[in-house]
């Protein structure tokens, strides 16, 4: 281009500017902030920033009068020790690292020389595991040698505890929490202090979980770790054998909640079938007399006993109002009760359709009878999130409970707030056309500006939400529980 055409080029550009300025009064200054605003229109905005500007839209409390204030949590908590395998098994016996020491994996562990063997075990594989120690001098014994640990870390566990711990954390100002969990003199101090604790859950000792951790190429008795992973056990009596629920159950009649949680149930497994056919049963006539006006959610937790869970299905899921779960709890009951497309092995988050599919059969079997109170499934898996209620039920604003869900999976284990400003943390999955169901060819288009559909088939009314799955996360531990005291706390219930 020519001197001659720049110069034309420069002299227009002035005189629209000049234009400009005299048709609004502007001086140079007003011009420049409005030019300003032009620069935060978004240009070619990724669609994970789209889903995350939405979820203030979306995400609203409940009308006052369908909203929980008081809320009663329980029955399983204990303090989790955090430190590494080598320091506390060193600490316990200086040969624990020799090369050639024995390794093999107990399905319990019965003294101490039963712990490095299996540590060691795991180790070697890289892989995750847990265990029970049936001898409770030697867990002692370990006990104290773990707190002598400097660098060991102390957290809330158990599925219960850290539900109660998160609706503490989120609850509107004049909401109160309590919880009924084995509440011992170090997890007392470790739970927020909003939370209620009746004198019924105070113990004089804490029910502690170890987790042995170790890191990718660390050596351990002659062998090198392929993966960083952890190893968990404990002697937990309590918990195991769910005696925290009777005194639950008192404190609820004096909390007079609004909402009441319970979790626990996967721990039974552990036991004997014997002791967990009974205990079964009597937590079902603890909660039968419970009043219908107070909606029971019940949270489940990883298992692989099918007769275990048909024991729980059958006997406790028509005394709730609501279930919560993940894929591997959704495959189990699916299984154990015949559903659909569950013949195979679960590798991975099922596709959408499928699990609407077994939703619609679960929620249908499970309240097929004339008393059942069970009308609300929430489903979380890795890529998204689906509840489904009864059309005709007394739970309210779903839409907003689905996303509350969605959005603590991703700012929780990405420790991020503001995750619309940072895009590059997270990834979505979900795109295209969704299909609804396997066995029709109902589907819809996803829009990442308006993520959240919700559809009805047959009396079921299903809400769904994709998670912006972060790329690195931070914070794991009790996800699947933030996630599901997140969606009751933005529930309404008429």
């Amino acid at each position: 281009m020519g001197i001659t055409a720049c110069c034309t080029y420069i002299t227009l550009a002035i005189a629209a500017v000049s234009a400009l300025l005299a048709y609004y009064n502007w001086n140079i200054e007003t011009f420049v902030e409005f030019s300003k605003t032009f620069d935060s229109i978004p240009i070619n905005t990724p669609p994970e920033t789209k889903v995350a500007n939405s979820w203030k839209e979306i995400i609203q409390y409940p009308q006052k009068h369908h909203r929980f204030d008081r809320i009663a949590v329980g029955v399983n908590g204990n303090v989790d020790i955090i430190l590494k395998g080598s320091k506390l098994l060193s600490l316990i016996d200086p040969s624990s690292n020799s090369s050639g020491r024995p390794s093999d994996d107990h399905e319990s562990l019965k003294n101490i020389d039963d712990l490095k063997a299996t540590f060691a075990y795991h180790h070697s594989k890289g892989a995750g595991g847990e265990r029970y120690m049936e001898s409770k001098e030697d867990f002692r014994k370990i006990l104290e040698a773990a707190t002598k640990v400097q660098d060991a870390e102390y957290y809330i566990g158990g599925n219960a505890a850290l539900m109660a711990q998160k609706l503490a954390t989120i609850i509107h100002d004049d909401g109160e929490v309590t919880v009924g969990v084995p509440v011992g003199p170090k997890l007392k101090p470790l739970l927020h202090p909003m939370l209620k604790v009746s004198s019924s859950s105070l113990v004089d000792d804490d029910e502690y979980h170890m987790i042995l951790e170790y890191g990718k190429g660390e050596s351990w008795a002659g062998k090198v770790a392929p993966i960083a992973s952890r190893f968990i056990f404990s002697h937990d009596v309590s918990n195991s054998q769910m005696l925290a629920f009777e005194p639950f159950i008192q404190s609820v009649s004096h909390f007079n909640p609004d909402l009441i949680v319970i979790s626990g149930f996967h721990l039974l497994e552990s036991q004997e079938m014997t002791y967990w056919r009974r205990r079964i049963a009597e937590i079902a006539d603890l909660i039968l007399p419970l009043s219908n006006d107070v909606p029971i959610h019940v949270e489940l937790a990883s298992m692989a006993n099918e007769q275990c869970i048909t024991q729980i299905a059958n006997q406790i899921f028509h005394l709730v109002d609501s279930i919560g779960l993940n894929e591997q709890e959704l495959w189990l009951i699916c299984k154990a009760g015949g559903g659909p497309h569950c013949s195979s092995h679960l590798s991975g988050p099922p596709s959408i359709p499928v699990a609407n599919d077994i939703m619609e059969w679960m929620l249908k079997k499970y309240s097929s009878s004339p008393k059942s109170r069970l009308s609300r499934i929430h489903f979380h898996t890795l890529p998204y999130h689906v509840i489904a209620t009864h059309t005709a039920s007394r739970w309210r604003n779903q839409a907003s409970s689905i996303v509350a869900g969605t959005r603590i999976a991703c700012t929780q284990a990405c420790d991020d707030d503001n995750i619309a400003q940072h895009p590059d943390k997270v990834n979505l999955r979900v795109q295209g056309k969704i299909r609804l169901s396997v066995s029709d060819s109902a589907s819809r288009e996803f829009d990442p500006s308006h993520p959240t559909m919700t559809w009805q088939k047959s009396s079921i009314s299903f809400f769904f939400s994709p998670v912006l799955i972060c790329k690195k996360p931070l914070k794991t531990v009790g996800l699947g529980d933030a996630i599901s005291a997140s969606g009751l706390l933005y529930s309404g219930f008429a």
